[in-house]
């Protein structure tokens, strides 16, 4: 039997139309490409995150840096600024970050200036894809002592009381030599008269200076040149305050010495007091409160007339609200309240407390030393600081450390950052 073989032969004609109608495989290329939009942004999102927490803890130390190389008076007394800059960011492992770039200038009009620029390089891990292979970070702050345009306003309240005598008059000794370092520090560098330290010393009463007696418009009594207090519930409008005079030891080395703008005065002043009498804490921290109250100017106006006070200072004190103004009180006891003529022991302590609320109340910075005080004076202190951290115990730390580590606290309230 016989079989044909058949070829079937078949034509592709070319259909372009039909081609381009064709969508066969589209939604695999938009979604590849959607893929990869998604993947490039979540990269970015990430690489972004990791950028910025390097800018903010780079920028944390910077600002602490300046603010520390800054502090005037070289206060911390161990090292440049240059170091204390570098000690810094070396602690946060930052010094390749930091390397040169930072400049300190220091002028006796402008004071200390610190800026610092560091920079530091952030490799990506996910926009490589895009081409960028790293970011750049820079983190610029400056610094500078705002001894143009702020005052600082310090008055020191110390106790001299008879128990500043125990132990052979170490305690004594060791506040000369604590509150002379104090002096030396903010007034060493005060050409401009920008800082003025007024000292207050205070056993059973407080000597003012001679003068300023005959401005007070309530002062009751014949003699006496110690005036005290008949009320305890303002420490404005003191020229007005009603008081009266009483009996004191006047000798010259326990008198306020009021507005002090130069080292050698007031560590003269200092390494004169003497021990003597009982503690009335509530006198010495009421005249402390007289010399931030503008209404005694008259009274300073007529010191400087007499040449008792620097002319520099006039116009002193400030008003309340005068801006640019910090004002500082220290006040230290190695006892407690006892004695006082007029008031119990309790009494007093509530009268301190009165002139510390009100001083707070007026944004006066109350730093507070117990120097090996009786409890009830320890606590009195601490109630009466500004902050638990304004509040010192010489057993904690010895008197000298604590006037230094005050001295460089009031320092960095006239710091402000300037970027």
């Amino acid at each position: 039997m016989l079989r044909r073989k058949y070829r079937i032969r078949i034509c592709l004609k070319p259909n372009p139309g039909r081609f381009a109608r064709n969508e066969d495989g589209t939604f695999t290329v938009f979604s590849l490409f959607v893929f990869v939009t998604m993947l490039l942004v979540a990269g970015l999102a990430i690489d972004s995150m990791r950028t910025e927490t390097v800018r903010v803890r780079m920028q944390g130390v910077t600002d602490r840096a300046v603010l520390a190389a800054t502090m005037m008076g070289d206060s911390n007394g161990f090292a440049t600024p240059e170091q204390l800059l570098e000690s810094y960011f070396s602690a946060a492992g930052l010094q390749d970050q930091l390397g040169t770039r930072y400049e300190i200038t220091e002028s006796q009009w402008t004071g200390r200036n610190v800026r610092a620029v560091p920079g530091a390089s952030v490799p990506s891990l996910f926009t490589r894809m895009i081409g960028v292979d790293d970011f750049d970070v820079a983190t610029p702050a400056a610094a500078a002592e705002a001894v143009i345009s702020t005052w600082l306003d310090i008055v020191l309240v110390l106790d001299i009381s008879g128990s500043m005598g125990f132990d052979g008059g170490s305690r004594i000794i060791q506040l000369r030599q604590a509150a002379s370092q104090f002096a030396q520090t903010l007034l060493s560098e005060n050409e401009d008269r920008k800082v003025s330290l007024t000292i207050v010393p205070y056993d059973t009463s407080v000597l003012p200076p001679s003068s300023m007696l005959s401005h007070f418009s309530n002062l009751s009594g014949a003699s006496g040149a110690c005036p005290d207090f008949n009320s305890w519930n303002s420490i404005e409008n003191g020229i007005n305050a009603s008081m009266y005079r009483r009996e004191c030891h006047e000798d010259a080395w326990g008198r306020i010495q009021p507005f002090l703008g130069e080292a050698g005065p007031a560590v003269a002043a200092i390494n004169a007091l003497q021990p003597r009498d009982v503690t009335s804490i509530d006198l010495g921290a009421r005249w402390g409160a007289m010399f931030f109250d503008p209404t005694i100017r008259p009274a300073v106006d007529d010191m400087i007339n007499q040449g008792l006070i620097d002319d520099e200072y006039d116009g002193r004190p400030f008003d309340w609200d005068e801006p640019n103004v910090v004002r500082a009180m220290v006040l230290m006891t190695d006892g407690e309240n006892c004695c006082g003529h007029r008031y119990s022991a309790n009494r007093q302590d509530q009268n301190t407390r009165a002139v510390c609320r009100d001083l707070k109340r007026e944004g006066v910075l109350i730093y507070t030393v117990a120097f090996e005080a009786d409890p009830s004076g320890a606590a009195l202190m601490q109630n009466c600081a500004s902050a638990p951290s304004f509040f010192f115990d010489s057993r904690v730390g010895g008197l000298m450390n604590i006037f230094a580590a005050i001295a460089s606290n009031v320092v960095t309230q006239t710091l402000r950052l300037t970027q």
